[in-house]
């Protein structure tokens, strides 16, 4: 399940993943039109590695309309340092009163490589990360307070059969007052070396999912 990946089986220009333990990912303000028209900007943001260079941009494509909606769906294009996109995400429009959320993740784009589902919790966020023939691989939970300042939060990736937050062997971290490298990241994704490298993608999926349902409005 959490196996060394096969350097044959993952998707192309994603080869730059395979070594990769943390991430760090960086939410883009908006643009001063937008903030003087009152619009919902596309969201974007950059992601990092521990040497500070530049790993992916993720651009939302969406028109107008779309954004006035902040449930509303969304596609990220998530493109490389030539520009190619070499990851989509997928999520779908959801009434969070009767649904829940979930998200696709392609590379290339058009062919899935893993699948971010939401656990409903009263208290606690909770998802699935599956691979692309939607079986479940591992677990992320979130803590049952984060709104707290001056403290990290830490979303845990948990193994399917690990109900203690100790047998956790990563972590989505929204930190407070990082003081390791790249400070200021909204997000720092940590994971061994040794995962999959579709399953690291689709924990970057997971990231963004998680800054648009429990932190876009807060900002």
């Amino acid at each position: 399940m959490l196996s060394s990946p096969n350097p044959y089986h993952y998707p192309s220009h994603l080869e730059g993943l395979t070594r990769i333990e943390r991430l760090f990912v960086f939410k883009d303000h908006p643009g001063c039109f937008e903030v003087c028209c009152e619009t919902q900007p596309n969201r974007s943001y950059t992601v990092k590695d521990d040497s500070g260079n530049k790993v992916f941009s993720v651009t939302e494509d969406g028109d107008c309309c779309s954004r006035q909606y902040a449930e509303r769906s969304f596609v990220m294009n998530v493109t490389d340092n030539l520009n190619r996109e070499v990851i989509r995400l997928v999520h779908p429009f959801v009434c969070t009163s009767c649904s829940s959320h979930e998200l696709e993740v392609q590379s290339p784009p058009g062919t899935p490589i893993g699948y971010v589902r939401q656990n409903w919790h009263v208290f606690l966020p909770k998802f699935t990360v599956e691979n692309e023939r939607g079986e479940p691989e591992f677990r992320i939970k979130g803590p049952s307070v984060f709104w707290t300042c001056c403290t990290d939060v830490n979303f845990e990736l948990v193994t399917l059969n690990a109900a203690a937050v100790e047998r956790s062997f990563g972590r989505i971290i929204n930190p407070f007052g990082w003081t390791g490298p790249n400070p200021g990241a909204n997000f720092v994704l940590e994971f061994p070396s040794s995962l999959q490298v579709k399953m690291k993608a689709t924990v970057l999926g997971a990231c963004i999912l998680i800054h648009n349902m429990y932190y876009e409005n807060q900002q």
